[in-house]
């Protein structure tokens, strides 16, 4: 049996907390069925972590999350502190015949009696700075599949004489049926599947890893082929730009908003397409940012291939709201917008 080093430690301890994935995951597993120490370690980070699992998980504001980390982690560094000077005096003590079974019981007792100490200061806010770092992990997982989309965009763009994916529409078409595998094109979605179906990205780039899915989503190459959209709703969670209704399909928009999180207005689409569609646009809506990062906000593709995370329905370039039409409050699924300043992103 070999010693742990730092990294492992740290590969081992965010394995227990869920935070790794594919080759991590793989490489911490195979750690453990080599080595009893690092499964040893597994083992006693679990068990200090299952009190956690009868709190309820809570919002919590990034900034007050932020600091509970920054907290944790010099509660972290004092208990070290503190465990070696109790495991020094332990050392130190001058005792009888049975020095290895007592020393032994001695340091046990006390790293035993730091790590109650501390977990029972810093349980909750400990879930909220999990919670914290898994909100974080899925912002940058979400920002990598938007950039693997916008290189199949700039692959396909390549191959076809410099046009981007686009579909035409008649006047007045909805671009709200997403599913729909008719002749007429009725959704906007139908625009990106075109990537899926010529394999210049995956289906599974289209789905936010920090929107909960309540099932795998998964599809053969072979049906994806046949198809003309995405399948339903659930197989995209990113919404993007309309096109301007004065505007080529080709059209240069510089570093302009391309793609985004969920747009909060179109979440839940009528299932039934004949019954049309109409969308009232409350206060609330107003101000809602997507619910594939739990409403703290959105990641934002522009057109020069950067990614940015919102708090607001707004960027860094523009005070435009890309979740609405400018000075419209009522929605049936067939406006858009009149400029290319109007950054409209649906469904």
């Amino acid at each position: 049996m070999t010693g742990l080093s730092e990294q492992d430690k740290q590969l081992l301890f965010e394995y227990c907390i869920g935070l790794t994935t594919g080759q991590q995951t793989a490489q911490a597993q195979e750690l453990m069925f080599a080595n009893n120490e690092a499964a040893d370690f597994c083992a006693k980070i679990k068990a200090s972590l299952s009190p956690l699992d009868s709190i309820a998980q809570e919002m919590c504001p990034d900034e007050l999350a932020e600091g509970t980390v920054w907290r944790l982690k010099q509660a972290a560094r004092s208990a070290q502190l503190r465990l070696e000077g109790l495991l020094a005096a332990e050392q130190q003590k001058k005792v009888g015949r049975e020095v290895g079974l007592w020393g032994d019981f001695g340091r046990r007792l006390a790293m035993a009696a730091v790590f109650v100490v501390v977990g029972s200061v810093f349980i909750t806010g400990y879930r909220v700075a999990c919670g914290y770092i898994h909100q974080k992990y899925w912002q940058t997982q979400c920002a990598s599949q938007l950039g693997h989309i916008f290189q199949g965009m700039a692959n396909y763009k390549s191959d076809n004489d410099g046009e981007m994916p686009a579909v035409a529409s008649a006047a007045g078409a909805p671009w709200w049926k997403i599913g729909d595998q008719g002749p007429a094109n009725q959704s906007n979605t139908r625009r990106m599947w075109l990537l899926v179906k010529n394999d210049y990205a995956s289906f599974d780039d289209f789905v936010c890893p920090g929107k909960k899915q309540n099932f795998r989503l998964a599809i053969d190459p072979y049906t994806a082929r046949q198809l003309i959209d995405f399948p339903r709703r659930d197989f995209v969670t990113y919404s993007l730009r309309m096109q301007c209704s004065n505007s080529g399909t080709s059209s240069d928009l510089g570093r302009k908003v391309l793609l985004s999180d969920l747009n909060p207005l179109f979440e839940i689409l009528p299932a039934w397409w004949a019954s049309g569609m109409k969308v009232e646009i409350s206060d609330k809506l107003m101000t809602l940012n997507s619910s594939n990062h739990s409403r703290r906000g959105q990641n934002v593709l522009f057109c020069d291939g950067s990614c940015q995370f919102t708090k607001r329905r707004t960027t860094d370039i523009s005070l435009d709201d890309i979740f609405t039409l400018q000075n419209t409050r009522s929605y049936q699924g067939v406006e858009l917008p009149s400029s290319e300043a109007d950054s409209f992103l649906a469904p």
